[in-house]
C-alpha cells in the first residue's frame, strides 16, 4: 500500500492505475469491510507570542551556532534576510561574515549605480551553520526569505534520537513553530528557544510567552481505510448522497479533494457546506480539507483542534465503511501497463554536492 507521498510520486511519473501486492489490515467487520487504521497526526504548526519585541539584527548575530558534528542540543543553523542601503552597511556585513567559519550568501538584489536614482541597494539571505537538509538534499533553486523575522533550526534529542526543528522568530515577538508532532516535544522546543533568546534581550522583564497565546494553526494527519477505492464512484456518492463539497480531476490531482464544514452549533455533524443565510446565524464554522486516494490513504489537513479532528476522522471513516460495497475496487480490476512500469522503474539522475567544513 502506498503512502500519500508515494501516491503523488506515481502520479508525477505518469503512473495512475498501478497495483503491486499490498498488505491490508486483516480485521474484517460483519459487512466484510476491512477495519480502517487509527488516525496518525504527522505534524502540527503552532504560533505563540512573547512578552517582548525582538531586535532582529542585534539578537541574530549573538545567537551561538553549534557544530553540526557535535551531538548535543542547540541551534545548528540560523537564517536572516538583510537589506543594505549603503556601501558602509554592506561592508560591515561582509566583515561580520569573514569571522564566521561556515556561512552562505544568497544574493536576491544587488544595485550599485552611483549615477542612478537608486545608488546602492543590496538584499541577500544569510545562512550560518549546517543542517541535515543541506547534506541530504540538493536544491538547485534557492528559496527567498521573509523580512521582519529570522529562522533558527534547533537540534533536540527526542526519544534517544536527534531531530531538527524549524522555528521562525518575528520582530513583533511572534513565534511560528511548524513540524512538531506532539505537545510534549513542542514545550521542550519552546523552553530551548526561550533559553537561547533570553541572554540577548535585556529590557528589564524576563522573556517569556504570553498566557493563552499558543494556537494550533495547522494539523497534518492521515489514516488508511484498508481497501482500494474507485474514486469516480466515491466522488458521485460524496457529492450527491452526502452533499459534501468535493472535486475530482485525476489529470491535476490523484485524489478526491473534499472540504468538511464543522459546525459547533450542531450535535451531529454532516460536513455539508452551510447556506449563506445560515452562515450569518452560525459563527466559528471550521473548514477542514481531506483528500482520499485510490489506495485507501486519507489525508486530513486544516486549522482545528484535536477534538474536531477526531470528529472528522470518525465521520470519514464511517462513511467509507458504509459505502464499501459501492466504492471498493478489487485488485483484479487494476492493471499495469508496460509504459507505466517503465516510468516507475526509470532510473533517476543522482545529483552530488560537495560540502567542505574548515
Amino acid at each position: 500500500m502506498y503512502s500519500v507521498d508515494e501516491e503523488w510520486e506515481n502520479f508525477m511519473n505518469g503512473v495512475d492505475e498501478i497495483d503491486i501486492p499490498t498488505t491490508f489490515n486483516n480485521d474484517i467487520n460483519e459487512n466484510g469491510c476491512p477495519k480502517p487504521s487509527d488516525i496518525y497526526i504527522s505534524t502540527k504548526t503552532k504560533i505563540l507570542y512573547l512578552n517582548s519585541v525582538i531586535p532582529l539584527n542585534e539578537v541574530f548575530w549573538k545567537i551561538p551556532v553549534i557544530e553540526y558534528t557535535m551531538p548535543s542540543n542547540g541551534v545548528i543553523k540560523k537564517q536572516i534576510k538583510i537589506n543594505s542601503v549603503t556601501i558602509d552597511d554592506f561592508n560591515l556585513l561582509q566583515d561580520r561574515l569573514k569571522q564566521i567559519s561556515f556561512a552562505e550568501e544568497h544574493i536576491i538584489t544587488h544595485i550599485n549605480n552611483p549615477a542612478g536614482r537608486i545608488k546602492f541597494k543590496d538584499t541577500r539571505k544569510i545562512s550560518i551553520g549546517l543542517s541535515k537538509k543541506d547534506i541530504l538534499s540538493y536544491r538547485c533553486k534557492k528559496k527567498s526569505a521573509f523580512y521582519n523575522c529570522f529562522v533558527l533550526i534547533f537540534r533536540l534529542k527526542v526519544n534517544s534520537k536527534f531531530v531538527e526543528y524549524h522555528t521562525k522568530v518575528f520582530n513583533t515577538g511572534k513565534i511560528e513553530i511548524p513540524g512538531v508532532q506532539d505537545d510534549e516535544t513542542f514545550y521542550v522546543l519552546l523552553r530551548e528557544l526561550l533559553n537561547t533568546l533570553r541572554p540577548h534581550i535585556n529590557n528589564g522583564v524576563e522573556l517569556n510567552y504570553m498566557d493563552n497565546s499558543i494556537e494550533t494553526v495547522l494539523i497534518n494527519s492521515n489514516f488508511n481505510c484498508g481497501f482500494n477505492i474507485d474514486r469516480e464512484k466515491l466522488y458521485i456518492s460524496l457529492k450527491n448522497k452526502y452533499n459534501i463539497q468535493c472535486m475530482f480531476d485525476p489529470c491535476s490531482y490523484p485524489g478526491v479533494q473534499c472540504k468538511f464544514y464543522y459546525n459547533n452549533h450542531l450535535k451531529e455533524q454532516t460536513g455539508s457546506q452551510i447556506s449563506k443565510e445560515d452562515s450569518e446565524a452560525y459563527t466559528n464554522i471550521v473548514k477542514v480539507s481531506f483528500m482520499i486516494f485510490r489506495t485507501g490513504s486519507v489525508l486530513i489537513v486544516g486549522k482545528c483542534n484535536e477534538e474536531t479532528l477526531i470528529h472528522i476522522y470518525e465521520f470519514v471513516k464511517n462513511l467509507l465503511m458504509s459505502e464499501y460495497s459501492v466504492i471498493n475496487q478489487q485488485t483484479a480490476q487494476i492493471t499495469i501497463k508496460e509504459k507505466e512500469l517503465a516510468a516507475l522503474q526509470k532510473k533517476r539522475k543522482i545529483k552530488k554536492k560537495i560540502i567542505i567544513c574548515s
